[in-house]
This record gives C-alpha cells, structure tokens and sequence, in this order.
C-alpha cells in the first residue's frame, strides 16, 4: 500500500541540539549526493532543509525503508548512526503527511505561523523534481501541503502579525539592550535571512545599520532599501569593532568569526561590550568566542523564549488550523486509496475488452452478410454492455474503506485471473 512506504525522517529545533543540526545543513549539492545515496531505499525522495530542520520524505520500496534509511544519512553528515537516531523522529504512512501539512501551515516553525515555510516547503519539491527524484506521489504529497498552508493563512489568522526567525533575532536584541534607537547594527549575510533582519533592525529604531556579503552587489541592493550602508568584506573586522549588535546570517560551512579573528576586536572596544546573534546553521560564529571579555553571543536555539510567546498569541486559532490539516490529510489518504485500485481496474478492463473483442470478432466473421455500419452497431452494443456490467464492482471497488478496498481487490484479481501491475 501506498501509504505504508510513505516515511519520514526528522531532526528539528524540537529534537536536536544545533551542534547535531548543523552537520545536517547539506547544502545543494551534498543533498544530491544524499539522494543518490537512497536511491536503492526509496523510489521517490524529498529533502526539506532549512535552519530549523532536516526532514527527508521518502517513498520507500518497502516497509523497512527508514531503517535502511538511517546509516545512510548518518554516513554522509559524519555522525554516529545511534547518535542521530536518537535525535531523528520517524513517522509513516498519514502521520508523516501530517507533519509536513503541519510544517506547511507554519505549527512546526520555530516562530509559529512564520511565512517563509510555505515558500520552502514548494521551493523542496521543486528541487527535488530537478534533480529527478520526486514521483507522482511525493509530488501529490507537497501538493497538499501547499493547499494546506495557503489555507491556513487565508482561512485564519495564524499568521497574522507573525514573525520570523529574522524578527525573533531582533526582538531578542532589544530583550537583551532595551531600546535599540540610537544602536551601530551590523548585519552579515544579506541572503533572505539578513534581508529581514536588516528591515527589522530598521524598523525598531536601530541606527546606521550597515551590512556586509561576500557579494557586494547584493549589499549594495539591501543597503540602499534601508537607507544604510555598505561594509566591504575585507572591512568587516573594522565594522565589528564600532558596531553594538551584530547578526550574522551566511550561508558559510565553516565558521566566518572565530576566536582568533573576534580577540583583537574586543580588545580594541574599550570595554564596550558587543551583543552577537548567530542565526546561522551551520553557524557563523565559533560557540568559544563566548569566552571573550565584552562578547555576549547567542545562537538561534537562544530564540526558544521569543518562539514561546509567540505560541502563546495564536493558541486560540491553532485548533481551526489542525481542523484544517485533517481535512487536506483526509484528501490526500483518499487519493492514496484510489490510486491503489488503479492496477486492478486497469487489469479488470483489459481483461473484459480483451474477451469482447475476441468474442465481437468472431460473431463478426459469421455474420459476413453485414455491412460495416452494421457491424460498428454490433461493435458499440458489445462495448457498451461490457461498460454497464464493469460500472459498478469499478465503483463499489474506488469508493469502498480501505479494509474492504483490498479485499474486493484481491477477490476481482483472483476470480478473473487478472496482470495486475502497479
């Protein structure tokens, strides 16, 4: 059945500690390598990796699909197989299309009801059916997902007013420093993260905030939406050094502000102290630089508080958003069930057409006295009967329970002998 090889492999900010998360940040290319990997586990495969999480969605060939599963990303993120299987939730069949429903309408998000999910969620599959690994199940699967989460946010208010991880970075900086008018931010990554983080910091009063990338051109576009200013690479540990707060949000593998590198800044601060926020996964800043007089860091697990208040706001509406998910989940099963039915039906009509032609065919050469409209009326009785009498064991067969579904099938296949293929 197709929902009993349907798994999925979790490691979230729910279950994981980050320093097991960021060694499952595989980027584009380690994900490739990673689903060429499953290929003798999994038919079909979807990897949905953002700073929170690390969920592999996969079509099994069989019922023991996550457990061959496991020792294989386990290889390829350099960790003990039994250390990330005690961090990895396993789910199957409708409860793993329950989650990602959940995660698409934002219950799952570090920040709940957070926008960027949806965009991810869609931007997962489409990745994968680039990369030829997504089939027609998965594909339904994200499909309903994304119905899913747009209804959430259409149809209540679990996102309005709803922040983000960016947002949450900010609101932690003002819980720590107060007021930020009057504040140096810096930010460093300008992808979608730093972008927001950057608005926000604007938008609580933060002043001269500069940015700074690899790539200056995007720099230079993200400073001039915010009025702010652009710090050259190459510049960066001067920036540090007059800045009060800064967020870091690269997409580096490697640590970008290590111990060595953050020393010599904060002994030139003067005794100013210096507020970092990673939100980075892998991080962007080397966890011993906490240890430097005048650094204060925090890391994206620090944004559980912010997460918690922001969960407490929409409690009221989360049971109209699960209401909806057991309707998308309740679709997406009923799917399910009708495309296991297709092969029988498939080999039932073949079956029936097979025997009217032959029988046709034959009455036809008997009754050669017959002109060809003639013979086209016989024709059309035939398949016309042949339709009336397969209508309804077809019908009982899609719409029956799955319980009596299998057993109406197994019954069709062995009493008319059937080439059932899937």
């Amino acid at each position: 059945m197709i929902l009993s090889h349907l798994t999925l492999l979790a490691v979230t900010h729910r279950s994981a500690p980050l320093d097991v998360r960021e060694r499952l940040a595989f980027d584009d290319a380690a994900l490739g390598a990673l689903v060429a990997d499953l290929q003798p586990v999994a038919e079909e495969v979807v990897p949905l990796v953002t700073c929170n999480r690390t969920e592999i969605y996969l079509l099994g060939r069989s019922a023991e699909a996550a457990a061959r599963a496991l020792p294989l990303i386990a290889a390829r993120a350099g960790l003990a197989e039994d250390t990330l299987a005690a961090h990895t939730r396993c789910l199957t069949g409708a409860d793993a299309a329950r989650y990602l429903f959940r995660v698409a309408a934002g219950l799952e998000s570090l920040v709940v009801g957070e926008p960027q999910i949806l965009g991810q969620v869609r931007t997962a599959a489409e990745w994968a059916r680039g990369a030829g690994a997504i089939g027609p199940i998965l594909s339904r699967l994200f499909t309903y997902a994304v119905v899913a989460g747009k209804r959430a946010r259409s149809e209540t208010a679990i996102s309005r007013g709803a922040g983000s991880v960016s947002h949450a970075a900010v609101e932690l900086a003002r819980s720590i420093l107060g007021d930020l008018d009057g504040r140096r931010a810096l930010v460093v990554g300008v992808g979608e993260m730093g972008q927001l983080v950057a608005r926000n910091l604007v938008a609580h009063g933060a002043r001269d905030v500069a940015v700074c990338n690899r790539s200056p051109e995007r720099a230079a576009l993200v400073a001039r939406e915010i009025g702010g200013r652009v710090v050259p690479w190459e510049d960066l540990d001067e920036a540090l050094r007059e800045a009060d707060i800064a967020v870091t949000a690269t997409g580096a593998r490697e640590p970008v502000l290590t111990r060595d590198r953050l020393e010599p800044v904060a002994a030139q601060r003067n005794g100013r102290p210096l507020l970092l926020i990673d939100i980075a996964v892998p991080r962007d800043v080397d966890p011993i630089a906490a240890t430097l007089p005048g650094v204060y860091l925090r890391d994206i697990d620090a944004l559980h508080d912010i997460r918690e208040e922001n969960l407490r706001e929409r409690e009221e509406v989360i049971p109209q958003v699960e209401a909806i998910i057991e309707e998308e989940v309740a679709a997406f099963t009923a799917w399910c069930h009708g495309r296991e039915a297709v092969p029988v039906i498939r080999g039932l009509r073949e079956r029936v057409e097979a025997v009217q032609q032959q029988e046709v065919e034959r009455a036809l050469r008997r009754l050669g006295h017959l002109s060809e409209r003639d013979r086209e009326v016989v024709r059309a009785l035939a398949h016309g009967l042949v339709n009336k009498i397969v209508h309804e064991p077809v019908t009982r067969l899609r719409e029956a329970d799955p319980e009596t579904r299998d057993d109406y099938a197994q019954a069709l296949t062995h009493l008319f002998d059937l080439d059932v293929r899937s």
